[in-house]
């Protein structure tokens, strides 16, 4: 009778202090979500919702802010601002994840130089942004590698590419499909290389070739890895930028949503009453879009365990 009590005690601590421990585990991300997310973004969600009073110097309480959005969406500003950003979000999401997805498959199965195309498609990753848009605007410019070649096949001068409206913006995704797979390339090579070899080679005897190992095996159990950067491409959706800054400054119409955030709060005299309205917009925008998103990302594949 001592004994089965002794065991239910020994039970009964061990279960408090899993739950302490799970406590304090979800308390870090709870914490980390009231200070980095709920205090820094409190004044924000208050400032879409003011307006100062140049007269009397007062803040005031008003939903002109929204209303002066709809104006700046009907001239036209936020909707080119938005037509770059769904064309920088869509070919990171559209293009760039399955390319890399099918890349590294590529070099996971040990094609001929996998070693150095691994170091070329890491290597950009680890350099600084402020390098790298110098190395590409050196490229593109009539001195550069592709600006010789562009005069050599043409006869003619290579145009400004950054500058004329008709190229800047496929400019910068040319800049994004040199430079977007380091971080896409780990995550993936991490998610293939815990796939059992048994269970390919097992593929390979009963026939299977590159195509059906790559969509029937090894994708299925990649897809937590697929789904997840889906998601964080999806929920970035309107502060995917680029390197606009750097390249462009915004010139050739390739303002984003962000980027017209960031100039709105950089002017000598700086808004923040619409640059907040207009983050709360987006916020509730992509809301219902993430968790769909979400939803329908769990039901391709079952969750797999290996």
């Amino acid at each position: 009778m001592e004994n089965s009590n002794v065991s239910k005690t020994k039970t009964s601590n061990a279960k408090r202090l899993d739950s302490l421990f799970v406590a304090l585990m979800l308390l870090i991300p709870v914490v980390h979500f009231i200070i980095f997310w709920g205090i820094v973004n409190f004044d924000s969600i208050l400032l879409a919702f003011r307006r100062l009073d140049t007269d009397t110097g007062k803040i005031y309480f008003t939903l002109e802010n929204f209303k002066m959005l709809a104006t700046l969406w009907k001239n036209g500003e936020l909707k080119r601002a938005l037509v770059n950003t769904l064309l920088t979000s869509g070919f990171q999401t559209i293009f760039l994840l399955p390319w890399a997805f099918f890349l590294t498959y590529f070099l996971y199965k040990k094609i001929p130089l996998s070693g150095c195309y691994r170091t070329m498609l890491f290597l950009p990753s680890i350099l600084p942004a402020v390098a790298m848009t110098a190395i590409f605007t050196y490229m593109i410019n009539p001195g550069g590698p592709v600006g010789k070649i562009w005069q050599t096949l043409s006869g003619k001068q290579i145009p400004a590419l950054l500058v004329d409206e008709k190229y800047a913006k496929w400019t910068i995704i040319g800049y994004f499909f040199f430079t977007n797979f380091g971080g896409q390339f780990i995550l993936f090579s991490g998610a293939m290389a815990r796939i059992p070899k048994e269970l390919l080679e097992s593929a390979n005897l009963d026939g299977a070739n590159m195509a059906v190992e790559m969509f029937r095996i090894v994708m299925p159990l990649c897809w937590p890895t697929i789904s997840m950067l889906l998601l964080l491409n999806i929920s970035s959706m309107f502060t995917a930028t680029g390197p606009i800054l750097l390249l462009t400054k915004g010139v050739a119409d390739t303002k984003t949503i962000s980027f017209w955030i960031f100039e709105k709060v950089n002017e000598p005299a700086p808004s923040l009453y619409l640059p907040s309205a207009l983050g709360i917009t987006c916020t509730l925008i992509l809301f219902p879009i993430i968790m769909i998103s979400r939803w329908l990302l769990s039901k391709v594949y079952a969750d797999v365990e290996f």
